[in-house]
């Protein structure tokens, strides 16, 4: 894929998710993605790429690197900001809270480019890609989420293996490649009847410039 043309797309034809020019972090963060997708994962559509580089939009607040939950620049910090949120009564549905200590001793707050919460889910996603080859030594550090290949491994897998909720990109899927972005939500949050609009915007945006760099060679999944 032509990468110059799809950073050009998103910075001078539609540069409505990047209104203020992309920071180095950005390119940086969406480089890797770019080459985690392209070494692993171009087996599939791209508008499962799209897909998923829509929601990491949203969910990393256009940083497009893996963030902490609540912005936080430590787990600690995380804790502490959800712990004041679940007093005041903004986390109603939350009913055992999951930012204190675990039974390792470490705090399993959301982390990565899709945030993975709970100490059971760190084990899965290190078990999961362990499968496909890829060693990340989640369980034992849960930092290593920050990790930006890790990160993009663990979204990528994720959304199209279904971890994070009981669906996955596939069942959004026309048979054509074409998926429908909105209810596609549903692989990450089940918040789409408010966030739908966003994530579409998202998604269409970012499958025009996959297309404007000439999209990704099919081949075999690895």
């Amino acid at each position: 894929m032509d990468r110059s043309a799809f950073f050009r797309y998103l910075t001078e034809v539609d540069a409505r998710l990047f209104p203020d020019g992309m920071s180095d972090a950005q390119q940086r963060g969406l480089t890797v993605k770019l080459t985690i997708w392209d070494a692993h994962y171009s087996a599939y559509p791209d508008s499962y790429l799209a897909a998923a580089l829509g929601q990491i939009h949203r969910e990393t607040g256009g940083r497009m690197e893996p963030v902490l939950e609540a912005f936080a620049a430590d787990r600690s910090e995380a804790a502490q900001r959800l712990q004041a949120a679940f007093d005041s009564g903004r986390l109603s549905w939350v009913k055992t809270p999951y930012w204190q200590a675990d039974e390792s001793g470490q705090i399993a707050v959301g982390g990565g480019d899709i945030q993975l919460t709970h100490r059971r889910n760190y084990l899965k996603a290190e078990a999961q890609l362990a499968k496909r080859g890829i060693a990340c030594g989640l369980a034992a550090d849960y930092d290593r989420i920050l990790d930006p290949v890790v990160s993009a491994h663990v979204a990528f897998c994720g959304m199209i293996e279904g971890w994070f909720r009981p669906c996955r990109l596939a069942d959004f899927d026309a048979g054509d490649g074409r998926l429908d972005y909105r209810a596609a939500r549903d692989v990450v949050n089940g918040d789409g009847a408010h966030i739908g609009d966003e994530i579409v915007r998202n998604c269409e945006i970012y499958a025009a410039a996959l297309r404007a760099g000439g999209g990704f060679q099919r081949g075999r999944a690895k």
